[in-house]
């Protein structure tokens, strides 16, 4: 699993340099690679909620449908944003679910 994870950076970032060498896009270069930054960075912050284990089945498909949306916007130029926000939401879940007091989540 951790392999397929790095290799899926590792295309994240190769993609990007390869389309802008093709096309000399610098915008699209910077708005793809903070994309990326992005999604690996929910990636990591969404280890917290191992301890509500639907809540993170929920928050890796939605960083799996953003991974992809990143790949649509690399190869057709289409940005969906509202598909970046599902992660978000899955962890601002998290977080209310932490301050109203639920008996699984322990040490927020």
């Amino acid at each position: 699993m951790k392999v397929i994870i790095v290799l899926a950076i590792l295309i994240g970032i190769a993609l990007p340099i390869l389309f802008y060498k093709r096309d000399k896009d610098l915008k699209n270069l910077f708005i793809s690679l903070l994309l990326l930054s992005g999604i690996v960075s929910l990636l990591i912050i969404g280890n917290i909620m191992r301890s509500l284990a639907p809540l993170f089945i929920a928050h890796f498909i939605a960083l799996i449908i953003s991974y992809g949306s990143y790949i649509v916007y690399l190869i057709r130029d289409k940005f969906y944003w509202h598909i970046y926000i599902l992660p978000f939401a899955t962890l601002a879940l998290y977080v209310i679910l932490a301050f109203v007091g639920n008996r699984h989540i322990s040490g927020f």
